[in-house]
């Protein structure tokens, strides 16, 4: 892509003009709001611990409002950590039980396999060739009789 300077300086150009105008139009027609506080409500700041002297422990002992912010924390925290707690003693007694019944399959799977082994070993294995049954086939009359004539007709 091939950039021209020009056009590259006359949007430039453009959009600050585009700007300025913009401005002025806010400055006058910005209508400006004062707000008016009596002094018998001051507004209150809030304050949080790091912005007192962090190793002054008369800030965090005298000051009432210190003490409610760091019992506040102390109880926020305590709480996420009873809930932790309590999360973690579910996945725990999940995690126990699938444990228990995988130990389970291994131990019934190892009862079967030696059982298996002991039938297997009480098997006889010295078969002797003449235990084997023999079957001798006699033929029928009939398959004679079509052997015979097949034999004629090729003949």
């Amino acid at each position: 892509m091939k950039f021209n300077y020009t056009n590259i300086i006359l949007f430039s150009l453009s959009l600050n003009i585009l700007l300025l105008s913009s401005r002025v139009y806010n400055k006058r027609n910005h209508k400006s709001i004062i707000l008016h506080t009596s002094n018998e409500n001051p507004i209150k700041t809030h304050r949080s611990l790091c912005e007192c002297e962090l190793y002054s422990p008369t800030n965090y002992d005298s000051d009432p409002e210190m003490k409610r912010v760091m019992q506040q924390f102390h109880d926020r925290t305590t709480q996420r950590f009873h809930e932790y707690d309590e999360r973690m003693k579910t996945t725990r007694q999940e995690c126990k039980e699938q444990c228990d019944k995988e130990i389970q399959k291994i131990i019934l799977k190892d009862r079967l396999e030696k059982e298996l082994m002991d039938k297997f070993a009480t098997l006889h294995t010295d078969i002797q060739s003449d235990a084997i049954p023999t079957c001798v086939c006699e033929k029928s009359l009939a398959d004679k009789t079509e052997k015979e004539c097949l034999s004629v007709v090729y003949k």
